[in-house]
């Protein structure tokens, strides 16, 4: 996570949902996504601070005006686990000249961020897809469904935590291949406040953000707690051993 960050907006239009250009409640909750982007972007640079490092996150479209796109799909893209990761990551190599922005922002890390204009009755959580769930996904990007579960706006810890996806961080609230049950079982007996175990549905964020989570994006190079719980290791050290 430290660097400079370049977030890409593309505000999409698939099969079941779209964004109308001359709707004033659309163009509102356009701006309320950039805003919680800055929400979230700006807690992790202080986050990253705290270890010393220096996050930067270069995300207002408004600003920057070749940070915004319109995408528009045939497919319906508001499903889980990624389904149609090859169409998005397709559209993204022919549509946006990433090697200009590079250049341009000095950019070390790119995330592309893909916004939905949901109703509240879509039950798709927004989720992220790259290379922490396996190395074939090289373009990281987020699917912002901006609301769902019947009462929800996506708000800024949403975006954080899926942010912290792309740069190494896991799901800390269910067991899977990087976290085991008895680590789930144990925050969930300690009322963990940690942002990768829970989320809360409001503007400010005040989750914590722990050591766990600085070793998986990049940090630090250690946590007593990998060794201690038998987590898998970060994939920044991984990467390390590898190639270093």
């Amino acid at each position: 996570m430290n660097g400079r960050t370049l977030m890409i907006s593309i505000y999409t239009d698939d099969a079941g949902t779209s964004w109308d250009d001359h709707s004033s409640d659309d163009a509102e909750m356009m701006f309320d996504t950039l805003d919680n982007l800055r929400i979230s972007t700006d807690y992790l640079t202080k986050q990253a601070a705290r270890y010393g490092c220096d996050a930067r996150f270069i995300c207002d479209w408004v600003k920057n005006t070749d940070l915004y796109y319109e995408a528009t799909f045939s497919e319906s893209l508001v499903t889980e686990f990624g389904d149609y990761y090859e169409v998005q990551k397709n559209w993204i190599e022919q549509n946006i000249d990433i090697d200009t922005l590079r250049s341009k922002y000095r950019a070390d890390n790119v995330i592309y961020l893909f916004f939905f204009n949901t109703p509240f009755s879509n039950q798709v959580n927004p989720w992220y897809l790259g290379y922490s769930c396996s190395p074939e996904y090289y373009v990281e990007f987020c699917n912002i469904y901006v609301r769902f579960d019947d009462v929800y706006i996506t708000k800024p810890p949403s975006y954080a935590h899926e942010i912290m996806h792309c740069f190494g961080a896991h799901d800390l609230y269910y067991a899977n291949e990087f976290i085991p049950q008895q680590y789930v079982d144990y925050l969930d007996k300690t009322d963990s406040n940690d942002i990768m175990y829970t989320v809360y549905d409001s503007k400010d964020i005040g989750n914590e953000f722990t050591d766990l989570d600085a070793y998986y994006v990049g940090l630090i190079d250690e946590c007593a707690e990998v060794d201690r719980w038998n987590l898998a290791k970060s994939e920044h050290i991984t990467e390390q051993q590898t190639f270093g």
